[in-house]
């Protein structure tokens, strides 16, 4: 009897995870390994690693996971900047988010600050004060020289410059009527 509770909890390769956590945990996307910050954790600094992350407490700082997925979930609480592949908000951010490629804010978001991704997601419901920016920096970087092309490479201020008397239609020498 004894061995045969001991093979089983030997053989399972399945985490111990309460039921509602483990509901939580597969409706993040994730790209291998994921940490999670639980409702009762407070953390107060800068958090930076290579794996995903799940926000479901609070954090105060800065959140810089380029390259993998962060997901503030309904209980998180962030005052911080944060900086991830992909990131999901369900609760509340008080901070800039930038992601390489999407920020979606589901119904129960609530964010203020300044959102940059390619691709920018708002569910009906999320409550957001601040600006977006949609561009990517290789498309930034693509469109700014063509328009400069098309101005001719200056800008308005210095053709526009001179003498208040020199702009005037009726000013001598500048085809304006003179007496």
């Amino acid at each position: 009897m004894f061995k045969k509770d001991q093979d089983d909890h030997t053989t399972s390769t399945q985490p111990n995870v309460a039921p509602a956590a483990a509901g939580r945990r597969q409706a993040v996307p994730h790209s291998g390994a994921s940490a999670v910050i639980g409702p009762s954790i407070t953390v107060k600094g800068d958090i930076s690693g290579d794996e995903d992350l799940l926000i479901l407490g609070r954090v105060q700082g800065t959140v810089n996971l380029a390259q993998h997925n962060v997901t503030i979930g309904s209980s998180g609480r962030v005052k911080a900047d944060v900086h991830g592949k992909m990131v999901i908000v369900e609760g509340e951010v008080d901070g800039d988010l930038k992601a390489g490629e999407q920020i979606i804010l589901r119904n129960t978001a609530k964010v203020e600050g300044s959102i940059s991704a390619p691709r920018v997601a708002l569910e009906d419901g999320a409550v957001f004060r601040g600006a977006i920016e949609m561009d990517s920096a290789a498309k930034i970087g693509k469109e700014s020289q063509p328009a400069k092309a098309a101005t001719g490479g200056g800008n308005f201020r210095e053709k526009a410059a001179g003498s208040p008397a020199e702009s005037l239609p009726g000013a001598p020498g500048k085809g304006g009527l003179s007496a």
